[in-house]
């Protein structure tokens, strides 16, 4: 003879149930709120990077001469006044690797900016003059496409036979 389930028997599984139900709804509702607070700390980052390009830009186009870093480090290639716009040209190299990094910036879109960026002479002096050093300071995989990225734009703009004296400097310091 089958007897049926006792009604405390039903009610604990219907509660069992549902409690289930609830964890479950909890844990997505949890990923979904942490998912936009990702995405708006992405938000915040992309904004303060272009705040920042826009500050760098400002300050080397008013006061080229606040920064003849490029002069001091590197005597022998950067001719006197050369300090301001190659500032200009690492501050656009820094963009495009802190986009890569973020995401903000496919490799398509990189590669068409670093090919028109190498057609200007003083960028391909500073690609030339930094790119062996940014090569052994690459951080992670985003570092290293950007690196290959103008690495072949400056090869195929000529920038190892137009500046063939910063070749070997980087053969020297490797």
């Amino acid at each position: 003879m089958r007897t049926s389930p006792s009604p405390l028997l039903v009610l604990a599984g219907v509660i069992g149930a549902a409690a289930a139900v609830r964890t479950c709804h909890r844990g997505q509702h949890h990923r979904q709120a942490l998912e936009q607070q990702q995405r708006r700390h992405r938000e915040r980052l992309e904004l303060g990077l272009f705040q920042a390009h826009v500050n760098i830009l400002r300050t080397a186009m008013t006061h080229p001469e606040l920064e003849p870093v490029w002069e001091s480090v590197h005597p022998t290639h950067v001719e006197p006044g050369e300090s301001g716009p190659l500032l200009m040209r690492q501050a656009w190299l820094e963009l495009w690797r802190t986009g890569l990094n973020l995401g903000i910036y496919t490799p398509s879109l990189l590669r068409i900016n670093a090919a028109n960026f190498m057609k200007d002479r003083l960028a391909l002096k500073a690609w030339g003059l930094s790119r062996h050093g940014r090569a052994s300071q690459a951080r992670n995989d985003a570092d290293r496409l950007h690196i290959a990225l103008l690495d072949a734009a400056y090869e195929e703009a000529g920038g190892p036979v137009k500046y063939p004296e910063l070749e070997r400097l980087a053969a020297h310091t490797t």
